[in-house]
């Protein structure tokens, strides 16, 4: 069984954003870009500097009010590259829960691709610990070690070492529900279709116990957590703007509780609030120390369904001489003062760095990557894979590819981080600074047990080689992660890609004809469905007709594999890839 099985499909495609992905992606760049016509730079001089920690946006139809959640969403867009995973936090408007739940899904399905799921975070905040050796797991194994985790029936609360007690299994919540699901697509758009996710429901709980579950995903850099919420429903008009002032100064203001009878996702945002006003420690913990100095809550705009998508950005960001220390937007006429209404805010959150101790201490938080110590005293970074001076690519990229993944499965407990490592080892190897996209690809067996990658270079390439191990060991949709009883019997290869470059050919016979066989890797992309797909070079051992190459590959993109086309149909681009592979 692979996770394939627990791919939850887009349940609300069609009706609250389009199923098209063409029209998907066009309106979200639209909406982007009317977000990014607000934010102009000097809007942008009074808010705090790179990507906001945590996000409050709407979840209604992108038409009511995805202009205002793409106010937040273009100030994430600075955390692509950084940010690797999204917990997103939403009410439950169907299937009512006593606590914060989780799914069973290793993804989520939009029409923009699949997210993964990070199941094995998921299972270490529940408090859950896989089964490491065959002996004790002999079915499980290629499960990753989780399936016991994801057979748990609902209702099932974390175990009495969670630091978040209130975390919950329950599917029958998720399975229709529209308030997670409707920031996939925007998180998709803004960082990149490789985001892992993290899913979550809150029900009845109180604002530390939806607190807790934040702190036990908070990470580092590489997490960002989303709260989905709406204001006030279906209210006249001129009242909804009312309330949601005064909810709106509240949220600001980190006034707790807010109610659900004034914002739809009250629970969600009063966990953040929590956070906010209480830091990082769990809430048994008792600590609150600079807190409130640590992060920065910013609200950045507002509208109403009856505002034709029209935001009004906060006050204090347009006119800061006038409203100081105010929290209001000065909105639109209205057209009609008694429609009713749905009402919509954005806010973000900036952690800041503080001198004291109210940090995190999730096993996923990142240090600060330029912290790096003298490079003399680095560790042979494993030992079937000496690096020193005279090392070649071959054996630096591997290395760093199996450390990565040997530090993810708790085999090597190093002292410091893995980009701290890659780092280090930069000083030998300057190349590994150099920008470069990379795939990583994991075998068992001969068999296939996990592929990611990137097509275009946005990080240095060592950075890049150790990010994709442990995503191909963990992330892959198709595969549930890997344990650690299965690492001596995998095989890693580290494919180090060429800049893509278009290809000429208007049809699909042109293309076989241009395709070098063995040397080309080739991304396909149908400008009708915005369905997309590659091949890497290695795929033409198995497919060596450039005829069952291209129709594989089409089929990959959920295409026709007898698919024909002239003109600029399907888009094609070329590229090279150097594999470094282990000797067998």
């Amino acid at each position: 069984m692979t996770s394939i099985e627990r791919i939850r499909p887009a349940a609300v495609a069609g009706a609250f954003y389009p199923d098209n992905p063409r029209i998907l992606r066009r309106m979200i760049a639209e909406q982007l870009d009317y977000a990014r016509g607000l934010l102009t730079p000097e809007v942008l001089a009074r808010l705090p500097e790179g990507a906001p920690k945590a996000v409050i946006v709407p979840h209604a139809g992108y038409v009511y009010s995805g202009t205002t959640a793409a106010l937040a969403y273009a100030l994430l867009e600075r955390g692509r590259g950084t940010i690797r995973r999204a917990v997103i936090v939403g009410p439950t408007h169907r299937v009512a829960v006593r606590g914060v739940a989780m799914s069973r899904a290793t993804a989520f399905a939009t029409p923009l691709g699949v997210a993964p799921v990070d199941v094995a975070g998921e299972a270490r905040a529940f408090g859950f610990r896989p089964r490491t050796t065959r002996a004790d797991a002999p079915d499980d194994i290629l499960l990753g070690g989780y399936a016991d985790f994801l057979r748990l029936p609902d209702d099932t609360y974390a175990t009495s070492d969670s630091t978040a007690p209130a975390l919950l299994l329950n599917e029958p919540t998720h399975a229709r529900e529209h308030a997670v699901e409707v920031q996939i697509p925007f998180l998709q758009t803004v960082l990149g279709d490789d985001i892992d996710i993290v899913p979550l429901n809150a029900g009845s709980a109180t604002p530390d116990e939806v607190g807790d579950a934040l702190r036990a995903f908070w990470g580092g850099p590489e997490t960002v957590v989303v709260i989905s919420s709406d204001l006030s429903h279906y209210h006249p008009n001129a009242y909804a703007r009312a309330l949601d002032d005064e909810t709106i100064a509240r949220i600001a203001a980190l006034d707790l509780p807010i109610h659900p009878n004034r914002a739809c996702g009250a629970y969600p945002v009063n966990g953040l609030l929590d956070v906010c006003r209480n830091g990082l420690h769990t809430s048994d913990d008792g600590r609150t120390s600079n807190a409130r100095e640590r992060f920065m809550l910013r609200f950045l705009g507002c509208c109403t369904s009856g505002d034709g998508g029209e935001a009004a950005l906060a006050d204090d960001l347009t006119r800061p001489g006038v409203s100081e220390g105010v929290i209001h937007a000065t909105r639109p006429a209205m057209v009609d003062r008694d429609e009713a209404v749905v009402g919509y805010a954005s806010f973000a959150m900036w952690e800041r760095n503080v001198d004291d101790d109210d940090g995190a201490d999730d096993d996923d938080a990142v240090d600060d990557i330029d912290a790096v110590d003298d490079i003399d005293d680095i560790d042979d970074i494993d030992d079937g894979h000496v690096v020193d001076d005279g090392a070649d690519r071959s054996a630096v990229l591997l290395g760093i590819a199996r450390t990565a993944i040997r530090r993810y499965l708790g085999i090597d407990d190093a002292g410091d981080t893995m980009a701290a490592t890659v780092d280090r080892l930069s000083a030998r190897h300057p190349w590994l600074r150099e920008p470069g996209a990379c795939f990583v690809t994991l075998t068992e067996g001969g068999r296939l047990r996990g592929c990611i990658g990137t097509l275009e270079a946005y990080r240095p390439l060592g950075r890049d080689v150790a990010g994709h191990a442990v995503d191909a060991a963990s992330r892959d949709p198709r595969f549930m992660p890997v344990t650690a009883a299965e690492y001596p019997l995998l095989g890693v290869e580290v494919s180090v890609l060429s800049r893509p470059e278009p290809m000429r050919a208007a049809s699909r016979d042109e293309l076989e004809a241009e395709l070098r066989p063995h040397v080309d890797g080739l991304i396909i992309e149908d400008s009708h469905t915005g369905r997309r797909a590659t091949f890497l070079p290695q795929v033409w051992d198995e497919l060596p007709r450039p005829d069952d190459f291209v129709g594989h590959l089409l089929a990959k993109a959920g295409l026709p594999s007898g698919l024909t086309w002239t003109g600029g149909r399907i888009r094609c681009s070329r590229y090279t890839a150097t594999a470094y592979r282990e000797e067998t």
